[in-house]
This record gives structure tokens, C-alpha cells and sequence, in this order.
């Protein structure tokens, strides 16, 4: 399962968009040298939490597998897939491999930042001291990205299932975070619960210590895993 992620050229592709989306979030004319203690840290925070990526973040969830179902059925490879395993051992492929897509492009780009950052700033620092809480942090956030990175690929893979249409299921994942950006910027200022920025950010109020918003995206992970499995399910009964 993990092998055929890593052999879809999309997930590279999706993976170098997001690098360049956090690199070019890196103010890079504001530094002033040398920088000071745990500059590094900022920085990366920055590029993880810049605009630009958020506008990538829903581009780049679906590209690896989000249509995969499509492109399977089009091909007829899916008709090969389930003679060869069972269509339950499909689902469960399937299902997990669109999550893990949109997951792990996330995580790993973001480590590749972090360790260009590293690299490259934190010898520029004038006192080199290592601040474990702020890397925690900072950590946490791309952490949070990774999760809403899968939770709208499985939506891709939910759309492209129910539509069974190439630009339905790249497109409304896009038009559904951007729906729920504008209403809570321009018209329900208070519904921070369902603002795709906020659940990366965590500035407001999620229980002690922030705890509930990783309840609330774990849930939601295992609602949108839980309906793609199903919409699987009946399509493959037409099989």
C-alpha cells in the first residue's frame, strides 16, 4: 500500500508545490543579521502558517489520489485490483491510501523546510540555543496541516466517488474550504470551530491546553474516512 503511494508521481508533484508555497512564505528581506535566538524557529513557523500555503493547502491535498477511483475505473485496472485481492481489501487500500496522500505531503515537505531552516538559519543566529516549547509548537502546527491535508483528500476521494467526475472531485474540495473561509471572514465571525485556518492555527478557545482541536480533526478524519469507504462500497457492488 505504502509502495504504490510513494510510486505516484502526483504525490512528488503536490509535494514540491507545497515546499515552494512555504518557501516563498519565508520573508527572507525582513532578516536583519545576525538573527536573534530562535529566529530559525519563527521563520518555519511563518512558512507553515503563510498565505500562500494556505491557498496551496487544498490544491495540494487532492492532486496525489484524490481522483484515484476515476482513474482506476477508467482504466479498468480496478476490475484487475479486485480479482486479484477482494473488493473489501480495495476499500481498505483505497480509503487509507487517499488519507495518507494528503497527509504525508504535508508532513513531509514541511520536515524538508524545517530542515532547510536549520540548515541555513540557525548557524546565522547570533546565540545558538535550542528552544524545545517553541520547535513543539511549531511542530504541532505542521502536524495540524498534515491532518486537514488528508481530511480533504479523503473529501476529493468522497466527490470523486459520488460524481465520478474528474473535476468534481479536484475542484469542490477547493470551493468547500473557500466557502467555509468566507463565511466565517465575512459573515459568522464567531464559527471559528468551522474555519479551515483556525483549525491549523488553534488561536481560540479548544479546551485546556488546545486538546479539543485534535479530537475535532481526528473526528473529522474518521467521518470523511468512514463515508468514502461506503460510497466505495455501493460503487463496487456495480462491479
Amino acid at each position: 500500500m505504502i509502495k504504490e503511494l510513494l510510486r505516484d508521481r502526483g504525490l512528488w508533484i503536490a509535494a514540491l508545490v507545497a515546499v515552494i508555497g512555504m518557501i516563498t512564505g519565508i520573508p527572507f528581506y525582513e532578516m536583519d543579521f545576525p538573527l536573534e535566538t530562535g529566529n530559525f524557529i519563527d521563520y518555519f513557523q511563518t512558512a507553515i502558517s503563510s498565505k500562500q500555503l494556505f491557498f496551496l493547502i487544498p490544491v495540494v491535498s487532492v492532486l496525489p489520489l484524490g481522483a484515484v477511483y476515476i482513474r482506476d475505473r477508467a482504466s479498468s485496472f480496478i476490475k484487475l485490483y479486485i480479482v486479484k485481492i477482494s473488493r473489501q481489501d480495495y476499500i481498505r487500500r483505497k480509503v487509507l491510501q487517499i488519507y495518507a496522500s494528503g497527509f504525508f505531503v504535508f508532513l513531509f515537505s514541511g520536515g524538508l523546510v524545517l530542515i532547510f531552516c536549520f540548515l541555513f538559519l540557525f548557524p546565522l543566529e547570533s546565540k545558538g540555543e535550542w528552544q524545545g516549547e517553541k520547535f513543539t509548537e511549531a511542530l504541532k502546527m505542521l502536524l495540524r496541516i498534515a491532518l486537514v491535508g488528508g481530511i480533504l483528500a479523503e473529501i476529493s476521494g468522497i466527490f470523486a466517488g459520488m460524481f465520478e467526475n474528474y473535476y468534481m472531485a479536484y475542484g469542490l474540495p477547493f470551493v468547500c474550504y473557500y466557502i467555509l473561509i468566507i463565511l466565517k471572514e465575512r459573515y459568522l465571525s464567531e464559527m471559528y470551530s468551522m474555519y479551515p485556518v483556525e483549525w491549523i492555527k488553534c488561536e481560540q478557545y479548544w479546551g485546556n491546553n488546545g486538546n479539543g482541536i485534535w479530537f475535532f480533526l481526528l473526528l473529522l478524519s474518521g467521518m470523511t474516512v468512514l463515508l468514502k469507504g461506503l460510497i466505495l462500497h455501493y460503487r463496487l457492488r456495480e462491479i
